[in-house]
């Protein structure tokens, strides 16, 4: 901002601050009364009543994560964790894995065993490098092209929203995954060509 923009170092907040503000400013956009993503309620309450450990990791802040929570409490108490970007165990933002780590072992949950549910490419490429299995149901202010070409490709299944979560087709895609891996890690599948 010094070189740039030609602010005196002396006027420039710190770091703290400028989260504060810009928190404030959220805040003051962002009414309380959020409306949750579509079929959002339904897959949480499905989700706890078939007992599925549930986590929020999420790269909001602390205080935004707790003004979202005034909305939909019924949600967020069925989560046994919720990880925020300033927690102390996560040195590294999305895209890195550490937001992820931190939750799937909250919950006590091998990584692999985990599915992230994400709307961003930073936290596709964050739950990949975790090495949980990532559904991507991208913001519906995408456009088709770009939905395509950030998300498809990168998640392990891409949904228009969570309505169409369907927890069994999921199962079935983490053990088709596993077993691939497997096979790679066995060389089972691997072709040998020779001159």
């Amino acid at each position: 901002a010094v070189q740039r923009w030609g602010c005196p170092p002396d006027t420039l907040p710190s770091v703290d601050d400028f989260l504060d503000t810009w928190d404030g400013h959220m805040h003051r956009l962002v009414s309380t009364d959020l409306d949750a993503c579509k079929g959002a309620k339904e897959l949480v309450a499905n989700l706890a009543t078939l007992q599925i450990p549930m986590a929020i990791a999420t790269s909001s802040h602390s205080k935004s994560v707790q003004q979202k929570r005034t909305s939909h409490e019924d949600m967020f108490q069925r989560f046994r964790a919720i990880v925020s970007t300033d927690n102390p165990a996560v040195v590294n933002g999305k895209p890195a894995p550490d937001i992820y780590l931190h939750a799937a072992s909250l919950l006590n949950v091998d990584p692999s065993r985990c599915v992230v549910v994400e709307d961003g490419i930073p936290g596709v490429k964050a739950g990949k490098a975790a090495g949980c299995f990532v559904v991507a149901v991208p913001d519906p202010r995408f456009e088709p092209q770009e939905r395509q070409t950030l998300f498809e490709g990168h998640a392990d299944v891409v949904l228009d929203n969570l309505t169409q979560f369907q927890w069994h087709d999921i199962i079935q895609k983490m053990k088709e995954r596993q077993q691939n891996r497997r096979e790679a890690e066995n060389g089972e599948g691997k072709k040998t060509f020779v001159d």
